[in-house]
């Protein structure tokens, strides 16, 4: 049930209702980075990196080989510094073209006020909290946590093909309208953001961080 390389976290997955409607939109699921053999028994990617093996710092590290169609899955329901972490390398290995597209859960919702760029792509915001699952040894199958915080759920489509691009953000609202309000930023791409976020902050923002 624990991470052998943090002793002190539970291995907690994503909601299987996050998981079905990701694999929808998708078709199947290329890449986890950050899970275990027992999750990926709910996610079912093809490849996944083992956070029971990997340090996070080696997985930020390294080049992300999605291999197939390059669809990716992330969702690290842990704390705030570790999803935007792994979601700002997300956002990085999508602008370098080794990922085509991607279903990001956060299952830790001050994550969001962490990352501004998230407003860039469509966004589900669940109608209530969707409760992360760990699998239980004893009983041998997978139990829901509560309680749990409200979440989202993010979707970096195709960005090389037009077509692609606007077939994936259809698929996107028809699998997560039943899940939640679907938000698209009309002004998506722009990023007058960032001058406000370095007044606000006191220094510009960071995909590294």
């Amino acid at each position: 049930m624990f991470d052998k390389i943090n002793p002190d976290k539970i291995d907690y997955g994503p909601p299987i209702e996050i998981v079905l409607p990701a694999r929808s939109v998708l078709g199947s699921i290329d890449l986890d980075p950050f899970s275990t053999p027992k999750l990926n028994r709910i996610v079912t990617a093809a490849r996944i990196y083992n956070r029971h093996k990997l340090k996070l710092e080696d997985i930020l590290a390294k080049e992300w080989d999605s291999r197939g169609e390059k669809r990716v899955f992330v969702g690290p329901p842990t704390g705030a510094a570790v999803t935007r972490r792994l979601l700002n390398k997300l956002l990085r290995e999508y602008r370098a073209g080794r990922v085509s597209q991607a279903i990001a859960w956060i299952g830790h919702n001050e994550s969001l006020i962490r990352m501004p760029w998230v407003w860039d792509f469509p966004v589900c915001i669940p109608f209530h909290r969707l409760r992360p699952c760990y699998y239980d040894e004893e009983l041998d199958r997978f139990r829901n946590v509560s309680p749990s915080d409200w979440s989202a759920v993010i979707y970096l489509p195709p960005a090389d093909d037009a077509y692609a691009f606007h077939a994936g953000v259809s698929r996107f609202h028809v699998s997560f309208a039943p899940v939640g309000r679907i938000v698209f930023n009309q002004y998506s791409g722009e990023d007058d953001w960032k001058e406000a976020y370095e007044v606000v902050m006191g220094k510009s923002y960071s995909l590294y961080t």
